[in-house]
């Protein structure tokens, strides 16, 4: 890694295709981007919501879109490397 930012998404979309028609169809979509600052002597920010819709559900109930964030620290344990975040 080459500076202090890590970032990126991931993507994925389920959608059912064949099976028992007495089962309701199935079209979801997850979303998480993630985007990680470094700072010095292993402390971190961080966020990395996970966004969903429901392409099936009804109008008004399709996304759900979090927001937050948070930090930590990468340290030792004897020679085992630990993450602490909160």
């Amino acid at each position: 890694m080459n500076g202090p930012w890590v970032y990126g998404t991931l993507v994925n979309n389920v959608w059912s295709f064949a099976g028992d028609d007495s089962r309701g169809d199935v079209n979801m979509l997850t979303v998480q981007y993630f985007v990680n600052y470094n700072l010095p002597d292993g402390w971190y920010l961080v966020t990395s919501p996970i966004i969903t819709s429901n392409w099936e559900a009804d109008s008004g109930n399709k996304w759900t879109v979090p927001f937050g964030g948070g930090f930590g620290k990468i340290t030792r344990i004897g020679r085992q490397p630990v993450n602490l975040s909160a």
